[in-house]
């Protein structure tokens, strides 16, 4: 229950200092779904970016994976650093954060697990104001190993950097 606690709290903090950024663009939110291995799971989940301190942007999730006998709802506090070439529509980004993983094992068991996951991705512009997204995550701990995730990120950018 501790670690339930401390994962909250430091997500929440960092919710809390990247609202004050006044330079951000707009909050955007959004969809993604995917695959995970270890356990080996269809993932769907809720993405959203929420703030921007020069290069880097909170990038919260929730996702719930299916299979392997369990389900898995995970809660990500990222935070991202976008680097974005000239005159591009596309951005990389590399970053990490706390994870909280709530598991619903079949036999009616239920864990509750903190790690740190580490996010790779690229980010591309989808008209004027909306992104597609491809997100690698690698998991630290007791928490699922490796997750592969698209998705469609709605409002918030002129580019795919955000800028």
């Amino acid at each position: 229950m501790r670690k339930t606690g401390i994962a909250i709290t430091l997500c929440l903090l960092t919710v809390a200092v990247v609202a004050t950024a006044d330079d951000g663009p707009p909050r955007s939110y959004g969809v993604h779904s995917g695959f995970g291995l270890d356990p080996d799971q269809f993932v769907l989940g809720a993405q959203a970016e929420l703030g921007q301190v020069k290069i880097a942007r909170f990038a919260p999730s929730l996702n719930a994976g299916f299979g392997d006998n369990l389900t898995i709802f995970a809660l990500n506090g990222d935070v991202r650093l976008y680097l974005s070439p000239p005159k591009t529509t596309f951005a990389v980004f590399l970053g990490g954060g706390p994870t909280l993983a709530m598991i619903d094992f079949e036999g009616g068991d239920t864990d509750t697990e903190i790690g740190l996951s580490l996010v790779g991705g690229l980010k591309a512009a989808m008209g004027r104001s909306n992104a597609y997204t491809l997100e690698g995550r690698l998991g630290l701990g007791d928490i699922p190993d490796f997750r592969l995730l698209v998705g469609i990120l709605f409002g918030g950018h002129d580019n795919a950097g955000g800028k």
